[in-house]
């Protein structure tokens, strides 16, 4: 396939490009590098077109250029803390800059299929594993319905041009070369500085998923996408998570069993920074994945344990916001 992703030299992004060039993909990026970066392609990066340009401004001749078959839009801002302080930017970003992208793709003679990277900040909180036919949505903050709206443009867009479109409602991404200040690169690079962990709330509950794994799964969704199968033979969205959720305190535990005979610190007493604390805030959140598994035949193949790992040997990438 030719390929065109947004946010491609980003920490997901880089991980998909990666997995589109083993398949054989022709791969365009469209990154702003604000957060990602090429250095995060490494060895791929004389394999890949990038192109710097924000994906809210005209993206049209891009799109004339590359002629996609299929687009995988991941740009977008998603460390919370940041929305909140920028809610216009925030909406800026992920909503017009969806709408950038579907017009864009919608001005083709043949416009490609559309892979949405959403979230799971979708759905309306509940104690129990949301699933995506059953479960309604009710975001919680400005992220949350950001991601809500880009569904929307996407779902019009495959309702004006006959594409297919699958809507991916990722959980919570973790791994090595992370770029944004996360729960897990944040305890790690504390960790390695010798100081203090200092973090918000540990009882929540989390479902992590490993970056490769992600990587994987929207590959798949675009395979299906491109069999134009879909709602309606159009339109498909399914969570990508492990089905399985940790507290704060299980992730932080699990991190110092790993740094037993190194010179990390095997025990951490947190301390909780009232700054880091979120003024909403969901006790849990938990995918059912059996659509994902039913309809890619995907399932994560990373455990947490060795996801940590991995991160831990390359806790952060390029552009990595500062905790």
């Amino acid at each position: 396939m030719r390929c065109l992703v947004t946010g491609g030299c980003g920490f997901l992004g880089s991980a998909l490009v990666r997995h589109l060039l083993a398949e054989s993909c022709e791969v365009v990026v469209v990154d702003d590098l604000s957060r990602g970066s090429r250095e995060n392609l490494g060895a791929d990066l004389d394999r890949v077109s990038v192109i710097e340009q924000d994906v809210t401004t005209d993206l049209s001749r891009i799109f004339t250029s590359c002629q996609p078959e299929a687009v995988f839009h991941l740009a977008a801002l998603h460390f919370i803390p940041e929305c909140d302080a920028d809610p216009a930017r925030c909406l800026r970003v992920n909503v017009d800059g969806t709408r950038s992208v579907v017009e864009a793709a919608a001005g083709l003679r043949r416009p490609p299929s559309l892979v949405l990277a959403s979230s799971a900040a979708v759905y309306a909180p509940s104690d129990g594993p949301h699933q995506e036919q059953q479960d309604s949505v009710g975001p919680i903050d400005v992220y949350g319905y950001s991601k809500l709206w880009a569904e929307e443009l996407a779902a019009d867009f495959a309702s004006r041009t006959g594409s297919a479109v699958g809507i991916a409602r990722l959980f919570n991404v973790f791994g090595p070369g992370e770029t944004n200040a996360h729960f897990i690169p944040s305890i790690i690079s504390q960790m390695k500085a010798g100081e203090s962990v200092r973090l918000g709330n540990l009882s929540t509950k989390r479902d992590y998923v490993f970056v490769d794994d992600v990587a994987d799964a929207l590959l798949r969704l675009a395979r299906y996408c491109g069999d134009g199968r879909s709602v309606n033979e159009q339109h498909a969205t399914v969570n990508i998570g492990s089905g399985r959720a940790y507290s704060g305190y299980e992730v932080l535990a699990a991190l110092a069993s790993l740094m037993v005979g190194t010179d990390a610190p095997s025990s951490v007493d947190p301390v909780v920074d009232p700054s880091r604390l979120r003024p909403v805030d969901r006790p849990s959140l938990l995918a059912d994945p059996t659509l994902a598994q039913k309809l890619l035949d995907w399932a994560p193949r990373t455990s947490l344990a060795e996801g940590l790992r991995a991160a831990w040997d390359r806790p952060v990438g390029a552009g990595l916001m500062p905790a």
